[in-house]
């Protein structure tokens, strides 16, 4: 594991932008019934070999032990007329016509595409997480994903742990549409999340399911899970990855990257898998759904991670590596994943 990426994620942003975007004070109340929910947090902790500690392992996971496969279902609103999107059995570019235009990024391995009409499934369901983890902080933003009429799903790292009451977590479905720092759902505050806790590593088991304060999975939809046992499912690919990056348009447009192939795949334990790629994100990526359209309906396989070196694996680590080992960029999945989403389902939907 490698600890820059999430440092540059959730650290290195312009004062003046993320001023510009996040409010000192949030505003509205809302289901929680506050300003602002106290943003409550339930960390799971793994063993040395990324299983559960006994204590943690029971909610959920009875019965499953020995599943090969797991999935949770999404749902498309169908409310938008203005997007000229179909439902393909997998994805395809020309479906979606002017809703997705080819954006030429320097160095990428990968094809890039700004995505302008963010009120279509499923790009709805893809959002904006803005974020500040005490007092007088200017804060910073990550990417997440409606994976319930109330549940959203991102990376652990992006929750603010180690900081007190002044925390909180705002998310917009379809931000930017059409113009700058636009809401075409509304927003609404986190009150809660639950996952391994996890502030700088990039790990298979970075991410957290979130309870929203008001349901805008209603009117965005929300997208499926899915996760294998079976590792070489992931390098069947290809898939698309969806995020908020610094990188073309400092994290005011969604960003798709397409033909996303698997140069490995890395389980940690029986629960979560480092889904491993050529790098293609920047900072503000982090918590963005690495998906595809599976049985006709989009489906998150991982969470975007971070980078690190292929020495991170190795004993020792990466001192005294080679200069010239390269990066490569790390999307979470796995069972965990998918059970996260489950776990909300049932409590907290």
């Amino acid at each position: 594991m490698h600890l820059i990426w999430p440092l540059v994620t959730l650290f290195l942003l312009q004062d003046s932008l993320v001023t510009a975007v996040i409010p000192l004070e949030p505003k509205g109340g809302g289901l929680c019934g506050k300003a602002f929910p106290d943003l409550r947090a339930e960390g799971l902790t793994v063993d040395e070999k990324w299983n559960l500690i006994p204590g943690d392992a029971t909610w959920e996971f009875e019965g499953i032990q020995e599943s090969e496969y797991g999935s949770t279902l999404g749902f498309s609103p169908n409310t938008s007329k203005e997007s000229n999107t179909t439902a393909p059995y997998h994805f395809d570019i020309k479906s979606y016509g002017t809703d997705i235009a080819l954006v030429s990024t320097e160095g990428s391995p990968f094809d890039q595409f700004r995505v302008t009409a963010t009120i279509g499934y499923p790009w709805s369901t893809i959002g904006r997480i803005f974020f500040r983890r005490f007092r007088g902080d200017k804060g910073g933003w990550c990417t997440g994903t409606l994976v319930g009429k109330n549940l959203l799903l991102t990376a652990s790292h992006c929750f603010p742990w180690n900081y007190g009451a002044r925390r909180w977590m705002r998310f917009v479905p379809g931000f930017g549409h059409g113009k700058t720092q636009a809401e075409p759902f509304g927003s609404s505050y986190v009150s809660q999340c639950r996952g391994v806790k996890n502030t700088l590593n990039v790990t298979g088991l970075d991410y957290v399911i979130c309870k929203l304060c008001e349901p805008l999975g209603e009117r965005a939809g929300w997208m499926g899970t899915a996760w294998w046992k079976d590792t070489q499912a992931y390098v069947k690919g290809p898939w698309l990855s969806s995020g908020y990056p610094t990188e073309p348009f400092k994290g005011m447009t969604q960003m798709l990257v397409t033909n996303l192939t698997l140069d490995g795949v890395d389980p940690h334990g029986e629960i979560g898998v480092e889904l491993e790629s050529k790098v293609f994100a920047s900072a503000g990526w982090s918590g963005g759904p690495m998906w595809e359209y599976i049985d006709g309906r989009p489906t998150i396989v991982g969470i975007c991670s971070g980078g690190e070196r292929s020495c991170s694996e190795q004993p020792g680590g990466c001192f005294m590596a080679n200069l010239s080992d390269p990066y490569h960029d790390v999307s979470a999945g796995g069972k965990l994943m998918t059970e996260l989403v489950r776990y909300g389902q049932k409590h907290w939907s």
